[in-house]
């Protein structure tokens, strides 16, 4: 009796000694994988008959597959590893889908670093180019009708659901949105912000925009403005550095599904007190994130910049400080993100 468990304690001995060596032989490389992982990347391109508009969406989704795409020279930001056409990875459960939401001017590509930080945490991430306010195909009279994005990113959702790369996949009673600057302002009327005075607040807003003219705004219908888009199948919003505009203040208060807000204090396109914190009075986020650091700018958020997009991004978008650097900021507001959605789409 004693010799049996005399062996077994030895082997067990054994067994504990050599744990360590191998965790620690296995580990970096389990880690160095991790890290290199690619995400997978698909172009999807419909078009809404109803408006006659086309509805562009970068899907960033899990995967297994390794090799990534060969980076485009010409593409404007840095983006983490791709590969594009990949199988979406099997999962146990479905995934949450994300819709997201860019900024004025701005593009679907330009936060691939936060689709790929919740990518990694098993989330499919669908971010929609609104047409007439992108980079490449921007007109001033179809951005002013500012409407057209809730649409957007409702359209988009229909289209998702019965996509079949990942209709399968994605779990359709777990769907969140992220909106960032305009994207935020897209944001609050899809959880039912009501727009009042639009054409009254444009004229008062377009000082800073010299591209729209007072001319313009009246040759818009803006009878749908005040419309509601209430977006009843989004369960969770994350707004960052959003813009307010044509909400009244007391309006937010209509805004009822849980919200987290990343604001930056010292935000210098979208003043804090004018915007963020506005909202944060009245919509009572279930999050909140205030970055405090003067260096944290309204285009920290933003992807780094390439060296083809140095030439064409005017300088503000392209700071970044050395004592406040972008892939800190990308990495907090990150971890925000997976939280927030967390606790309220994964449990």
């Amino acid at each position: 009796m004693i010799k049996i468990i005399s062996v077994r304690h030895n082997h067990f001995l054994f067994y504990l000694l050599l744990f360590p060596l191998l965790l620690c032989a296995y580990l970096p490389q389990a880690i160095a994988q991790d890290a290199e992982k690619a995400l997978g990347v698909k172009t999807l391109e419909y078009r809404d008959k109803t408006r006659n508009r086309p509805v562009i969406i970068e899907l960033w989704y899990p995967t297994e597959q390794q090799e990534p795409s060969e980076s485009e020279s010409s593409d404007l930001w840095i983006h983490p590893k791709e590969v594009r056409n990949a199988q979406i990875a099997k999962n146990q459960t479905k995934y949450p889908l994300l819709l997201m939401s860019h900024g004025h001017r701005g593009d679907r590509r330009e936060r691939s670093w936060l689709a790929n930080m919740l990518a990694k945490e098993g989330y499919v991430i669908a971010s929609v180019d609104h047409y007439g306010d992108t980079r490449s195909t921007f007109n001033p009279m179809i951005s002013l009708c500012f409407w057209n994005r809730f649409l957007d990113i409702s359209f988009a959702i229909d289209q998702l659901l019965k996509e079949p790369l990942i209709e399968s996949y994605i779990d359709k009673n777990k769907i969140g949105f992220i909106g960032y600057s305009l994207g935020g302002m897209t944001g609050l009327g899809l959880a039912g912000a009501k727009a009042k005075n639009v054409q009254k607040t444009i004229l008062r807003a377009i000082r800073s925009y010299k591209e729209i003219s007072p001319e313009m705004i009246s040759q818009i219908d803006f009878s749908n403005s005040e419309n509601s888009y209430l977006e009843p199948r989004i369960k969770a919003m994350l707004l960052i550095c959003p813009a307010l505009f044509v909400y009244p203040t007391e309006n937010l208060k209509k805004v009822n599904i849980p919200i987290g807000l990343i604001a930056a204090i010292q935000d210098e396109v979208l003043p804090h007190k004018n915007h963020s914190y506005q909202i944060i009075k009245q919509a009572i986020p279930r999050r909140l994130k205030i970055m405090r650091k003067k260096e944290v700018s309204h285009y920290s958020f933003l992807n780094h910049i390439s060296e083809a997009g140095k030439i064409f991004f005017h300088k503000p978008s392209q700071k970044n400080s050395p004592r406040c650097d972008r892939d800190l900021i990308h990495k907090e507001a990150g971890l925000f993100a997976i939280d927030f959605f967390k606790e309220i789409l994964k449990n």
